[in-house]
């Protein structure tokens, strides 16, 4: 029998086990049961801190007519993450890099989303990384783009 594959098998199940187990030890039990029920919400707060907590959820406003409602008592906690200032300082710090070094806005896209995904493999902080990374490389951009004040160095 070989058992190159079953080794290979026990090594991805060993590290998914210890993988799960580091990330559950981050929550508490009521944080870890929302995540098991996936009842989450995402937030992007880049002028706050990154962070996860309880939110209680009592009522929803309507986007079109603007009446609140109320939510059931059953539905009205969630596990809240937020993509705060540490989470968009690499993505800033990987667009001005990429605009410096003369980057296409298509390869700048291309290799945020490409880092995003490594680091989240969740879509929405993808997104924002993305989208803090593309706006940090149009202003370095932009920045480059301004004529040198001539009449100074005269």
């Amino acid at each position: 029998m070989n058992k190159r594959p079953l080794k290979l098998l026990l090594i991805a199940a060993a590290s998914f086990i210890a993988l799960r187990s580091n990330k559950a030890d981050k929550f508490t039990k009521e944080e870890q049961a929302l995540l098991d029920k996936n009842r989450i919400m995402q937030m992007y707060k880049p002028d706050e801190h990154s962070r996860h907590f309880t939110a209680h959820i009592d009522s929803a406003t309507d986007p079109k007519t603007g009446e609140k409602r109320k939510i059931s008592k059953d539905a009205q906690a969630v596990l809240c993450f937020v993509f705060g200032m540490e989470d968009a300082q690499p993505a800033r710090g990987q667009g001005r890099s990429m605009a410096e070094f003369h980057y296409s806005p298509e390869q700048a896209h291309e290799f945020l989303f490409a880092q995003g995904w490594d680091k989240y493999h969740d879509r929405f902080f993808t997104r924002c990384y993305v989208q803090e990374g593309e706006d940090a490389y149009q202003k370095e951009v932009k920045a480059q783009q301004k004529p040198v004040d001539q009449s100074s160095s005269s």
